[in-house]
């Protein structure tokens, strides 16, 4: 049975919308873990999201290793997201930046793609 164009036409659309979606992933120290998950229900963003916890890792504050010279740990957030609420994550990130500028936060915000 042949697909009829208005089918395939809202296939696209929805394929298109899909499409949209942004990747951000957040490499957060376990010390202000809180303030995202406040900062989250605050603006009513991140609702979905994947959290990985005990991550180790060095980038441009202190390491967070896990052992006794390098104790902290890092903390890891994905959220698969519209654009708009990727943009309000990023802004969230940026306030957390500032109020906490000797802690690591990394954001990166990359396409993403529902297979």
């Amino acid at each position: 049975m042949k697909e009829t164009k208005e089918k395939k036409d809202k296939k696209a659309a929805d394929g298109q919308k899909k499409n949209k979606l942004k990747r951000v992933e957040i490499i957060l120290s376990a010390a202000v873990d809180e303030d995202f998950v406040e900062g989250f229900k605050k603006n009513k963003i991140g609702s979905h999201f994947t959290k990985i916890s005990g991550v180790t890792g060095a980038g441009f504050s202190n390491p967070k290793l896990g052992d006794a010279v390098w104790p902290q740990l890092n903390e890891m957030i994905i959220v698969y997201c519209p654009k708009e609420e990727a943009e309000k994550i990023v802004g969230l990130v940026k306030e957390i930046r500032e109020k906490y500028p000797m802690e690591g936060v990394a954001c990166f915000v990359s396409k993403a793609s529902v297979r």
